[in-house]
C-alpha cells in the first residue's frame, strides 16, 4: 500500500481561489436581496435603511464575470498596491544601506538582553496610531523594518508581523477615538459622538496588554528555541535547518558587522523625519497615500544616494528588487478583493447580512451584546472595510439593540471590537494579508499563533460587553 498523502493547507492564494469559486456557486444558490439605501445625514455616506429588506430577481455570476473577479479586484485596491510597491521599494533601500541594522545594534547594547522593550515601545505606538488616528492600511509600510529589527535581535518573521498587526487591531477593537469605526458607527447609530469613552479606554488597555503579553511570550519561546539551536550567522541568505523533522527558519543578523557610519547617521535621521512628517500630514493636513508615497520615495532617493555613493543607477536597481518583492501581497489584496466583487455582482451580500441579522432580534441583554459580537465576525468575512461595514450593518444593529433593551452604545462597542479583532482571523482581511505576503508568512501558520489571541480578545470583550450592559455604562 502507498503512503496515505497527509492534508497540505493550500497557500493564502489558492484559499482565497477556492473562496472566489465557492462564493459563486452560492450567487446560484442563495436568493438575490437588498436593502434599500439612502444618504445618512449624520455621516453624509449612504447607509441601508432599516427593515427594507427585499428579495430581488436572481442575477447569479456568469462563468466569464467569475474569472474577470481578480481584475476587478485589482482596480478595487489600486491604490494601496501602489503604495505596496513603492513603499517596499523605498524602505528595502533604506534597509539594504544597514543603517537600521546598525540603529539596532547600539539600542541593543544599551538595553542587553532587554530587547522586547523595543517591541513593547513599537507595539505602543502602532497601538496610539490605532485608537488615535485610525491607522491600519497606511502601516503596511513598516513590515520590512519590522522583520528586520525581528531577525536582527533573534526573533522570528511573527513576531515582526504581530508587534505591527496586534499593536494596530489590539487598540482599534475599543478605539477611544476611531474615526472609521467607531465614530462612524456612532452617527449611523444616532449616539453622541465619542461618548462611551470611558468603558472604550478600559476595554483599549486591556486588550493592548493582552496582546503585549502574547508577543513576548511567544517571542521569548522563538528566540530560545533559536539560541538551543546554536548561533548561525549570515548578512544576506537565507537558511533553514530541520530539528526534529520540523523546520524553523534560522535567520539571525550579526548586528556588530554593521558600523556606524556617517551615511548610516543621515539615513536614519532622514527616516525619522520621513516618518515625523508623515504623522503630521495624516493628523493635520489629510494627507493620504500619495503623500505617503512621495515622502518615502524621496527618502529612498536621498537615503540611495548617500549610501551608494551618489550612483543612482544603484539606488534604482536596489528599489525594483525590493519592489519586485511585494507582488505577491498585491495579488493577495486583488483576490480578497475579487470575492467582494462576486458576492456584490451576484446580489446576496445583504440577504447573508440579513439572514445573520434574524437570530439576533431573539437575543435580549448580554446575549444580545455577544451575539452582535459573534455576527459581526461572520460579516466581517464578507465586508472586510471598517467603514462600509459600519454603514451596512448600523442601521440595522440600532433598532434591533432597541428591541432587545440594549444600549445603542453597547451594540457600537460589540461592532467595532468584533471588526477589529475578527480582522486577525479571517482570510480575506487585505491589510493581514498584505502584511503575511510581504513578511512571506502563510495563513495557517499565522492562524495557528493568533487564534489563541482571538480567544483572549473575545473573552475580554464579552467580560467588557457584559459591565457595559450591567451598568449601562454610557460616558
Amino acid at each position: 500500500m502507498g503512503k496515505k498523502r497527509r492534508f497540505k493547507f493550500p497557500n493564502t492564494a489558492t484559499l482565497l481561489l477556492i473562496v472566489v469559486l465557492v462564493m459563486g456557486i452560492l450567487t446560484y444558490i442563495i436568493p438575490a436581496g437588498q436593502f434599500d439605501r439612502e444618504i445618512n445625514e449624520a455621516t453624509g455616506r449612504e447607509g441601508v435603511v432599516a427593515g427594507s429588506f427585499h428579495y430581488i430577481e436572481q442575477t447569479p455570476i456568469s462563468p466569464s464575470k467569475l474569472l474577470e473577479a481578480p481584475y476587478w479586484g485589482f482596480l478595487d485596491v489600486v491604490d494601496i498596491i501602489a503604495i505596496v510597491f513603492i513603499i517596499g521599494g523605498s524602505m528595502g533601500v533604506i534597509i539594504q544601506s544597514g543603517a537600521i541594522h546598525a540603529g539596532i545594534g547600539a539600542i541593543a547594547k544599551r538595553v542587553g538582553n532587554r530587547s522586547d522593550i523595543i517591541f513593547v515601545i513599537l507595539m505602543l505606538l502602532f497601538s496610539a496610531a490605532s485608537t488615535f488616528l485610525g491607522m491600519a492600511e497606511e502601516l503596511i509600510v513598516f513590515v520590512p523594518l519590522l522583520v528586520s529589527i525581528a531577525l536582527s535581535l533573534g526573533y522570528d518573521k511573527i513576531t515582526a508581523v504581530a508587534v505591527l498587526l496586534l499593536g494596530i487591531y489590539g487598540a482599534g477593537g475599543f478605539a477611544i477615538i476611531g474615526p472609521f469605526n467607531t465614530m462612524i458607527a456612532q452617527s449611523v447609530a444616532g449616539v453622541e459622538l465619542l461618548s462611551g469613552m470611558g468603558l472604550r479606554t478600559i476595554g483599549c488597555v486591556g486588550a493592548v496588554m493582552i496582546s503585549i503579553h502574547h508577543v513576548l511570550s511567544y517571542g521569548h519561546k522563538e528566540r530560545k528555541k533559536r539560541e538551543d539551536m546554536g548561533s548561525v550567522k549570515f548578512d544576506k541568505a537565507d537558511q533553514t535547518l530541520k530539528i526534529d523533522e520540523e523546520k524553523i527558519e534560522k535567520e539571525t543578523i550579526d548586528l556588530a558587522s554593521y558600523q556606524m557610519t556617517s551615511p548610516r547617521i543621515i539615513t536614519l535621521l532622514i527616516l525619522v523625519l520621513g516618518i515625523a512628517l508623515m504623522a503630521v500630514g495624516v493628523y493635520s493636513w489629510g494627507w493620504w497615500f500619495e503623500h505617503m508615497s512621495a515622502i518615502f520615495f524621496g527618502m529612498a532617493i536621498i537615503a540611495g544616494l548617500i549610501n551608494n555613493k551618489g550612483s543612482f543607477d544603484e539606488t534604482v536597481k536596489i528599489f525594483l528588487e525590493h519592489a519586485a518583492s511585494m507582488a505577491s501581497a498585491a495579488i493577495l489584496l486583488a483576490l480578497s478583493r475579487a470575492i467582494i466583487f462576486v458576492i456584490s455582482e451576484g446580489q446576496i451580500m445583504d440577504t447573508i447580512v440579513y439572514a445573520i441579522s434574524i437570530p439576533l432580534s431573539h437575543l435580549n441583554g448580554v446575549f444580545a451584546a455577544w451575539g452582535i459580537y459573534i455576527s459581526q465576525i461572520i460579516v466581517n468575512f464578507f465586508v472586510p472595510s471598517s467603514t462600509g461595514q459600519a454603514m451596512v450593518m448600523m442601521p440595522i444593529l440600532t433598532p434591533l439593540a432597541d428591541l432587545s433593551e440594549l444600549s445603542r452604545q453597547v451594540a457600537v462597542h460589540a461592532f467595532t471590537a468584533a471588526d477589529y479583532f475578527g480582522n486577525m482571523i479571517i482570510p480575506t482581511h487585505p491589510t493581514t494579508l498584505a502584511c503575511l505576503a510581504i513578511a512571506g508568512i502563510s495563513y495557517d501558520k499565522w492562524f495557528k499563533f493568533v487564534l489563541p489571541m482571538f480567544l483572549k480578545w473575545t473573552a475580554w470583550t464579552f467580560i467588557i460587553l457584559a459591565v457595559g450592559v450591567a451598568t449601562n455604562w454610557a460616558f
